[in-house]
């Protein structure tokens, strides 16, 4: 049980027994004081809820919490209406009704804050609109390189709808590398995502298109080297940046790493090395080793020449010397079926992937070769697999709103709630006083009744 669920209780239980007053008081025709309170109270009560809807900001966000609220507004009338009519232990009568104002008032606030909340990312207001609670939002955000030094450009944010509409929860996590020449966008992501429809995009993870190049001219191998410590800024600046400003799963089954072509022969390598951190690797036509259209140029620049020193960053290498057995990886390999160049990089990378114990997918995409087709359709595939597996593990929650249809308006589905509430609270309570009328009635009538024997010796 929740908070919540339990100041409920606390509240039922503390209202028992001026409930059990009011029947006692309503069966001697002495409730009239806490029936006049309870009705004041309660319409008050369901103004205030009424008013709450309409000003909040996020209204639809106190689902179930505005039957809470409902709930305390049927219970505290009666702790009220009891110290009100109380004459005997009025001191009781006036402490449980303190307390069960307490109650209430904490029922309130904590029911009630959610409607209150602004959606924020990476200290930015997300802006709740119909497009973005049906598209989604993007935004550039700078990543410190507090640990590298690594100058890299802003990376890109989305930000999907489903999260929008739920800020409480978190969500998965895939931190996407762009080819070179490239930049940091989000293009293909949002191609992808588009492409497989509105309810894969309403359930989308967020998606964090980094600079792994610090430049459109520049090429550095993605580890550190001479050209920057960009393994210590994809490994350690980024991780920490996502952990500390987006609501994020901590949970590695829920990070992916991800890229196209230099961004994917990043994704594999530090899949393959830091398997602590991310338990999916999407690789998308991405060479088998660090500039590999010179790797001569490449060892002798980066690695001192060195072969051996050169191959501890080839992500096939990297897979054949680790043992994956207590980080279980998935790896998610395309490339185009016509690209004569990086298919068989890509193939052979994927079948390391498997040699090491990896769950591998690869796919050749029919007709295309390097490029962007190719780039959308292997994030289409990728997205495809890992949403339903992140859906099934409850890593991705649904943002249903109580009550509510997907596409409502958010003030619109707080005053659906709401008017339930208040709907509810006011079938209750009429069918409590057609109960207490209805016996009142025949109270009355009972009472009023002459016995046969008093008839006889009247006449």
């Amino acid at each position: 049980m929740g908070t919540l669920a339990w100041l409920s209780l606390a509240l039922a239980i503390v209202c028992a027994y001026p409930a059990w007053r009011f029947a006692r008081r309503a069966w001697r025709f002495r409730a009239r004081p806490t029936v006049i309170a309870v009705i004041a109270t309660q319409v008050a009560a369901l103004v205030a809820l009424l008013l709450l809807a309409a000003l909040t900001p996020r209204p639809d966000l106190g689902g179930l919490g505005w039957f809470a609220v409902g709930l305390a507004a049927s219970l505290f009338p009666l702790a009220l209406g009891h110290a009100v009519q109380s004459t005997r232990l009025r001191a009781v009568a006036v402490a449980l009704a303190a307390i069960a104002g307490l109650l209430t008032a904490g029922i309130a606030v904590i029911a009630v804050a959610p409607a209150f909340s602004t959606v924020t990312v990476a200290g930015k207001r997300v802006p709740v609109t119909a497009s973005t609670l049906v598209d989604g939002y993007q935004l550039a955000v700078h990543i410190p390189p507090t640990a590298s030094g690594f100058s890299s450009r802003d990376a890109h944010l989305f930000v999907p709808p489903g999260w929008i509409r739920n800020p409480s929860s978190t969500r998965p996590v895939v931190i996407m590398m762009m080819g070179q020449p490239g930049n940091p966008t989000l293009g293909a992501t949002l191609d992808a995502l588009h492409s497989l429809g509105e309810e894969r995009l309403d359930d989308a993870p967020f998606v964090l298109v980094v600079d792994q190049l610090g430049a459109v001219d520049k090429n550095p191998p993605c580890s550190n080297t001479s050209a920057g410590q960009l393994e210590t800024f994809l490994t350690e600046d980024v991780p920490d940046w996502v952990r500390a400003e987006l609501p994020v799963s901590g949970d590695r089954d829920d990070w992916a790493v991800a890229g196209f072509s230099h961004g994917g022969e990043c994704a594999a390598y530090l899949g393959a090395k830091h398997p602590d951190l991310w338990a999916n690797v999407i690789d998308i036509s991405g060479p088998d080793k660090p500039g590999e259209y010179r790797s001569d140029r490449t060892r002798a620049k980066y690695y001192g020449g060195s072969e051996a020193e050169y191959e501890k960053y080839w992500p096939a290498k990297v897979m054949a010397a680790s043992d994956y057995t207590d980080h279980p990886m998935r790896g998610i390999f395309v490339a185009g079926a016509a690209d004569p160049h990086f298919r068989q990089q890509v193939e052979d990378t994927a079948t390391a992937a498997e040699n090491a114990g990896w769950k591998v997918t690869y796919w050749a995409v029919p007709g295309e070769g390097h490029s962007g087709p190719t780039l959308t359709k292997g994030l289409a595939t990728a997205y495809n697999q890992l949403i339903p597996l992140w859906l099934k593990t409850g890593a991705i929650t649904s943002g249903d709103r109580f009550l509510c249809q997907p596409d409502q308006p958010n003030r619109s589905c707080g005053v659906t709630q709401v008017a339930a509430v208040a709907g509810t609270v006011a079938i209750a309570d009429l069918s409590t006083l057609a109960v207490f009328l209805g016996a009142q009635l025949l109270l009355f009538f009972t009472r009023r009744r002459i016995p046969a024997t008093e008839v006889d010796s009247a006449t």
